[in-house]
């Protein structure tokens, strides 16, 4: 059995959204470190733990304690490296390019065979995946996350020509929102396609790059990672005690003080953020309803036979404002 990596990348929260989303953002990689969270991700979206109990993948497979880590993601840092990479599984980079970022990081056994298999999660909350809110594709940004967990294994993971030694690779991203507004899983991969005759590549030789994008929906959906995602993050009416329960309950994930600390701040970074939100609506619709009213008024004095320069004075609306307001009554009233 070969040994493997995997990425979970559980998207960025922009900091457009103030610092309760940074903070929010924190303690929600610290709850998604928890074993059981991890183990049941994992059995979902890997197929080669898709045979394996959630709790044996958390209690048997996963080693050790999941770490959460901050090294930048982005090469070309100009970041003191030393010229060979090596040491610890959650350092990785190149001389003169910096680290990547794995802010959770694990190890584990393959199932059934005990061989070492390494599991490499990073998690990056991610709000929105829409290109006008992002500035660029999101599904680009996993492509070069991807690529970057194959490139940086040369010198750490296999030396020199030892091609044979490219661990396989998850890059696992969890999206707070959906395009189609409803949740839905998709997965990425190398496929072989013949063009001329035909010769069948052993797969294991180019079945090495996986991205897996999991989006959750407006609305409830009973898929089990789905529920357990939405629970977590995505519905805000849901109570700490009522997270709680359907944690213990339905998913038998028995909170420790620190989960429970983390999601009782997460509880309460959400109702800040989702009044502040409130409050920021409130006050752009008195504005837009004010100018509404301004609108409506210098149409009523244009209509009058008023001039361009006395209804902008009256009204402290622009001059372009009101040759705009008074074009579309002309174009009315012909």
């Amino acid at each position: 059995m070969t040994e493997q990596r995997f990425i979970i990348t559980e998207n960025m929260m922009d900091s457009l959204y103030g610092s309760d989303n940074a903070k929010y953002d924190q303690h929600a990689k610290h709850l998604l470190a928890s074993r059981k969270l991890l183990a049941e991700i994992v059995k979902k979206v890997v197929p080669e733990f898709q045979d394996a109990s959630i709790d044996d993948i958390a209690e048997k497979y996963i080693e050790g304690t999941p770490l959460v880590g901050s090294i930048p993601v982005a090469p070309g840092l100009t970041n003191a490296v030393p010229s060979k990479i090596s040491g610890g599984r959650n350092e990785d980079g190149v001389p003169k390019e910096g680290y990547i970022t794995y802010d959770i990081l694990f190890h584990a056994r393959a199932p059934g065979t005990g061989e070492p298999m390494t599991l490499i999660i990073n998690v990056e909350a991610q709000r929105s995946q829409k290109e006008s809110t992002l500035g660029y594709h999101l599904m680009k940004r996993a492509v070069f996350y991807a690529c970057r967990l194959i490139s940086s294994q040369k010198e750490r993971e296999f030396e020199g020509k030892d091609y044979n030694s490219i661990k396989k690779i998850y890059s696992i991203w969890i999206c707070m929102d959906s395009p189609s507004r409803d949740s839905y899983i998709n997965r990425y991969r190398l496929e072989e396609k013949h063009l001329l005759h035909r010769y069948d590549e052993p797969q294991e030789n180019y079945d090495l790059v996986n991205i897996v994008l999991i989006s959750l929906g407006e609305k409830a959906d009973k898929d089990r990672l789905i529920h357990l995602l939405q629970v977590l993050f995505t519905e805000s009416h849901q109570t700490f005690d009522s997270k709680r329960n359907i944690l213990q309950k339905e998913y038998h994930i028995e909170m420790t003080p620190e989960m429970e600390q983390e999601m009782s701040t997460m509880c309460n970074l959400s109702l800040n953020i989702s009044e502040e939100a409130l409050n920021r609506g409130l006050a752009q619709g008195r504005k837009e309803g004010r100018l509404a009213d301004l609108n409506e008024t210098a149409l009523r004095l244009l209509s009058m036979g008023l001039s361009v320069e006395d209804v902008s004075k009256g009204t402290s609306l622009p001059l372009e404002t009101v040759e705009e307001i008074k074009k579309q009554l002309i174009e009315k009233n012909k």
